[in-house]
């Protein structure tokens, strides 16, 4: 299976950039024989206004006309103008109220852009991939940021947020790897807070600052690490996890280069997919007895990793989980696991992006188990970990009746040995007795 399926579950969001020749640019007429083009972009005439839906990807755009025909245009069609690298500054008119999923997704030449002051919504996917945009101020209409919005935004420097946002959807900013400050003072529902973006109640972390380096302790207030809160955040190297987190979302680690260290606390259930993917330093993972879920590639290419510990309690490993663990070499599978999936364990990714069994691995399972389930079917090196049990339990019981043998012997020689001590020093008292005796009776005999 190839790697882009392996995380799917984060860049699922990027088949958003797939557009069609045949949406490049729509060439037609309506009912009244006018075309529907005007060399740069295409349109739509519906109920008395005009949505654009298409883009000539070779053309020079700076803003989107507020008419045509004398009819207003109200809306931008999904991925309308995707993929176009000549835009660079983007104005967009507040006769626009409509902004379709993907609508600019991939143009990587836009370094600024103008929203309508009448939109609600920041679509799906609407600017992804738009790597040199580097300030956005969100209209104060806006009361929902959906997923993708942001992501991979690589430049993206500074958001404003307006006051009456509401909802910040998974993986919005993800993958946005220059975001230093968010500006969330007007919000009403959010707040920065130490580099960190968090709902008003501080149980939900959704983005922090790639400015945030060395020690990142979690507040003990967060319950929910949200998908790609800390996302290339390439500073940080020690991560403390306190109990009161359930969640770690799908990318929220995913590429911190520098992490060696993760302190889990007990009362971490699920760490979603591709929560830890790419970080190259990590070195041992000593996961919680509350887990219970580790999803597919959560610790996908984490080269560096020699050590990982799952605990007993927990329930499925998914697809991929340690996939391109080049630095791993065993692993025991506890007995509780019911469901493995595929490529788990024991596989590296080759040159054509296909999983390949990974040299000197090896499994310690239980019989009858999941794990032992996977090792034989995928043919992997694994002793039984009962079975193991059982001889050291045998040699414990062995020492330990050894053990018990000698302290008797050592026992019986102390008794033994004060035993002879008060006999020899009775038979002493006797003859002592006996002697005095002697010469008591010598003394009155020569009286």
């Amino acid at each position: 299976m190839k790697i882009n399926k392996l995380i799917s579950a984060v860049t699922a969001g990027l088949s958003l950039l797939t557009i069609t020749a045949s949406s490049v640019l729509a060439v037609g007429v309506n009912n009244g024989g006018e075309a529907l083009t005007d060399g740069t972009f295409g349109y739509e005439l519906v109920n008395g206004s005009y949505t654009i839906i298409s883009c000539n990807q070779d053309a020079i755009v700076e803003e989107i006309p507020e008419l045509r025909n004398g009819y207003a245009i109200t809306a931008i069609a999904d991925k309308a103008l995707s993929n176009c690298p000549n835009i660079k500054t983007l104005y967009i008119p507040d006769t626009v109220t409509s902004i379709g999923d993907s609508a600019f997704a991939g143009c990587t030449g836009l370094t600024e852009i103008t929203l309508p002051k009448k939109i609600k919504t920041i679509s799906e996917g609407l600017l992804m991939g738009c790597t040199k945009l580097e300030k956005v101020e969100i209209p104060d209409a806006v009361d929902t940021i959906e997923s993708y919005a942001f992501y991979n935004c690589s430049f993206l420097k500074e958001v404003v947020l307006p006051g009456q946002l509401a909802a910040i959807e998974p993986m919005a900013f993800s993958e946005c790897s220059s975001i230093e400050n968010i500006d969330a003072s007007k919000c009403a529902s959010y707040i920065f807070e130490d580099g960190l973006l968090m709902n008003k109640s501080k149980t939900n972390i959704v983005r922090a600052s790639t400015k945030l380096t060395g020690d990142m302790r979690i507040p003990d207030s967060v319950t929910t690490i949200e998908a790609g809160s800390f996302s290339v955040c390439a500073g940080i190297e020690n991560l403390f996890i306190p109990p009161s987190v359930t969640y770690i979302g799908d990318d929220a680690f995913g590429y911190c280069v520098k992490l060696k260290n993760i302190d889990f606390s007990e009362g971490l259930e699920t760490i979603a997919p591709v929560a830890f993917k790419c970080c190259t330093a990590l070195q041992t993972v000593d996961l919680p007895t509350t887990l219970k879920e580790i999803g597919d590639g959560a610790f996908y290419n984490c080269t560096a990793l020699t050590r990982a510990v799952i605990p007993e309690g927990t329930l499925t490993v998914g697809e991929g989980a340690f996939v391109d663990c080049k630095s791993l070499s065993q692993i025991n599978i506890p007995k509780s696991i019911t469901e493995i999936g595929a490529n788990a364990f024991g596989y590296n990714i080759n040159a054509e992006g296909a999983y390949a069994p990974a040299d000197n691995f090896s499994l310690s399972v239980f019989s009858s188990s999941a794990g032992a389930d996977y090792a034989k079917d995928n043919k992997l090196e694994y002793s039984y970990t009962d079975k193991n049990i059982k001889g050291i339990a045998f040699a414990i019981i062995a020492v330990g009746l050894i053990l018990a043998a000698v302290v008797v012997a050592v026992v019986l020689m102390k008794k033994g040995s004060k035993s002879a001590s008060l006999a020899a020093k009775k038979a002493d008292k006797q003859a002592k007795e006996k002697e005095a005796e002697e010469n008591y009776k010598s003394i009155v005999d020569e009286d």
